[in-house]
């Protein structure tokens, strides 16, 4: 664990010390949850706005409804069934999101991950650029499959508050 503002310093000095294509920064998929699948597949169906920002809403969220999928809240939501099951636009909508959510809608850089390599990164793995970093084509838990060396550099912000107190 390292202060959180001095972490790309301590990314800096592996890649110095192992060689830079020998260190890589890790990638991250975000993933279509519920709600936002059936807003970007309402989008792509024409479905109103009005419409799609409906049933949106008839999926609970917050704090207790963090891992929410369509299926349990066409459990719990009594509405959103009826939406279902009362309008056939509305039911492939649903059906679509259904078979979306879960799925990858975004790449970007793993928080802590880094992957060092005794021969080059890219003899490993494929590569690719996000934002300024360059960063491994494959998910930390296919790093740990392939047996490559995965350390966490975690960035605490309350390392940085200590650090600041003294």
């Amino acid at each position: 664990d390292f202060d959180y503002e001095r972490r790309p310093e301590v990314i800096e000095y592996v890649s110095r010390k192992y060689g830079h294509d020998h260190v890589s920064q890790i990638i991250t998929f975000g993933t279509m949850a519920a709600r936002n699948a059936v807003r970007d597949v309402g989008r792509a169906l024409s479905v109103s706005y009005a419409e799609t920002d409906a049933v949106a809403k008839q999926v609970p969220s917050g704090p207790g409804a963090l891992n929410m999928t369509l299926d349990e809240a066409l459990r719990l939501s009594k509405p959103l069934k009826e939406m279902y099951e009362g309008d056939e636009t509305l039911k492939r909508l649903i059906d679509v999101a259904r078979a979306l959510e879960g799925m990858p809608r975004h790449a970007s850089t793993h928080a802590a991950g880094v992957v060092i390599t005794r021969d080059t990164v890219e003899s490993y793995v494929p590569l690719a650029r996000n934002d300024e970093s360059i960063v491994t084509q494959f998910t930390m838990t296919t790093l740990e499959e392939l047996g490559l060396l995965k350390i966490d550099f975690l960035g605490l912000r309350t390392l940085t508050v200590i650090d600041y107190a003294k």
